[in-house]
């Protein structure tokens, strides 16, 4: 188990939400809601510890939200080349809590693609261009095309979860 799974659940982490809020907003505006309060690491030590406080579903969120941010911003390329892969599990857990198996198994398909170029990926870092990987890898852009036609459903899905146990997520004032 990695530390990205630990909860500690004497200090969960559970910031007061307003009912309405919580009622009213919907996919990304909902996601920001639940993530914002705990979105309060400042490096990669302090996440460790955060991590530690935050409930296996705010995780989900929380985990997803790098995912979907690099991936966005750049493919899966831009995920691997900033050094995303080290939340990679945790990505995972989140993903099967939530039943998402269509973002896991494009997870998958990307991660061995990653792994099959995994040298490439390490010369461009060392000399931080990352231009070259999207020219040499090109299948990364089906798969980035994929995740776009998924990430919405993702959102929806981390929505019903949270709907469905708000206690995990914060305390609704």
């Amino acid at each position: 188990m990695n530390s990205y799974q630990i909860f500690d659940k004497e200090n969960h982490i559970k910031p007061d939400i307003d009912n309405r809020d919580f009622e009213n907003n919907h996919l990304w505006d909902f996601g920001w809601l639940i993530l914002e309060p705990i979105n309060i690491a400042d490096d990669q030590e302090d996440e460790k510890l955060l991590s530690k406080r935050l409930s296996p579903g705010q995780k989900a969120i929380y985990f997803f939200w790098y995912l979907d941010g690099q991936v966005t911003n750049g493919g899966f390329i831009q995920f691997y080349f900033n050094g995303y892969r080290i939340y990679l599990e945790a990505i995972k857990t989140g993903l099967k809590l939530i039943g998402d198996d269509n973002l896991l198994n494009l997870l998958d398909r990307a991660d061995h693609l990653y792994l099959t170029n995994q040298t490439k990926f390490e010369k461009q870092v060392k000399v931080d261009k990352i231009e070259p990987l999207y020219k040499e890898i090109t299948p990364f852009d089906d798969l980035d095309t994929k995740y776009y036609e998924l990430h919405e459903y993702t959102m929806q899905l981390i929505e019903n979860y949270a709907r469905a146990c708000p206690e995990e997520f914060c305390n609704l004032v």
